[in-house]
């Protein structure tokens, strides 16, 4: 009877083996395709950027910094507009920090929508047109856009005189 006993454990230990090499078998695999799949590797993430706009007809748009997310320095473009949007300025995150404003005259806001569509006759009325004598009260938009990132700041400002 003993020999039966001693049969039933030596099978054991070789499944339990077999097993366990096919646990850390599949840990292996999934460890060398998660690092050949990228998981493996970090990217330094893209800013936020915080920010308050005034728009004036007189004075222009100012954007004044309130705060910014840490990562990697990006250069970005100045966008204003309603529905369609217009570059009229650029900045960096590595400059752009609290408390720093940037200013863009009245003129840079003219020469960033004609960039854009062209001067025709009576593009000043247009609606789109940020400095349109007609649209003092109304909201636009103001947005930081990088190239790779896409929008990463984003604020609202109302036309005055």
């Amino acid at each position: 009877m003993s020999t039966r006993e001693e049969s039933r454990d030596a099978a054991v230990s070789p499944v339990i083996g077999v097993m366990l090499m096919l646990v850390v078998t599949l840990i292996i695999a999934a460890v060398v395709s998660s690092f050949a799949g990228g998981l493996g590797t970090t990217k330094e993430a893209t800013p936020t950027v915080t920010f308050k706009a005034d728009l004036s007809r007189a004075d222009g748009l100012t954007i004044t910094c309130l705060g910014a997310s840490p990562g990697k320095s990006v250069n970005f473009d100045v966008c204003v507009g309603d529905s369609n949007y217009y570059k009229v300025g650029t900045g960096s995150t590595s400059t752009f920090s609290p408390g720093i404003s940037i200013n863009i005259p009245a003129d840079e806001l003219k020469k960033g929508f004609t960039d854009a569509y062209g001067e025709f006759d009576s593009y000043e009325m247009t609606g789109f047109y940020v400095l349109n004598p007609n649209a003092n009260g109304q909201t636009f938009t103001i947005q930081l856009i990088d190239e790779n990132s896409g929008v990463i700041g984003k604020a609202y400002a109302v036309l005055t005189a």
